[in-house]
């Protein structure tokens, strides 16, 4: 009786180690498959990671909101904004709908916009030089992968990933330039 007690807590401390392991370390590997499908263009695997339909509200209430903050800024006017959002969804979900593929999600991947003047179509692996990446916990169950200026430490996209079971899910972005200008 003493040995078999002897044997299962060592597995048993094993497979929680482990456990707690594939918990912690599950958005990192997450990520990893991710930028691999993405830059390889391997569209069933990028189906698993990425729930494309919550990403494309995620970049179309981002791009509503950066179009009605610079129209309020530009205009000065009341209210101006609230109707630009209204009319950028008209001009936006369309736009977003072409943007969010596999290519785009390449470009988010490595810190850059899609089809923005820092994403040339190159399939360029990995973070540019003047970006660092910043991961981290945002409650048990949302992951962000910040992408930041290497001099001013400015936030300048983060990814926002949600676990989805035991897996996690690329979920929405988001674009500081449609928060703060």
């Amino acid at each position: 009786m003493a040995r078999r007690r002897s044997v299962f807590v060592p597995l048993f401390a094993l497979a929680l180690v482990a456990a707690f392991g594939w918990v912690y370390f599950g958005p990192h590997l997450a990520l990893k498959k991710l930028q691999a499908a993405a830059e390889s263009g391997d569209i069933e695997a990028m189906n698993e990671l990425v729930d494309f339909p919550a990403l494309r509200t995620s970049v179309k209430e981002n791009a509503k909101t950066a179009v009605s903050r610079e129209l309020s800024n530009r205009t000065r006017l009341p209210g101006v904004g609230a109707i630009g959002g209204i009319l950028a969804g008209r001009v936006v979900n369309p736009v977003v709908d072409l943007a969010v593929t596999p290519s785009g999600v390449a470009a988010l991947t490595s810190g850059r916009l899609p089809g923005g003047r820092d994403d040339d179509g190159a399939k360029r692996p990995g973070v540019p030089k003047e970006l660092k990446r910043k991961l981290g916990y945002v409650g048990m169950g949302r992951f962000e992968v910040r992408y930041v200026d290497r001099e001013s430490g400015d936030e300048r996209i983060a990814l926002i990933m949600r676990r989805d079971g035991l897996n996690w899910k690329l979920t929405g972005v988001r674009f500081v330039e449609a928060q703060t200008r």
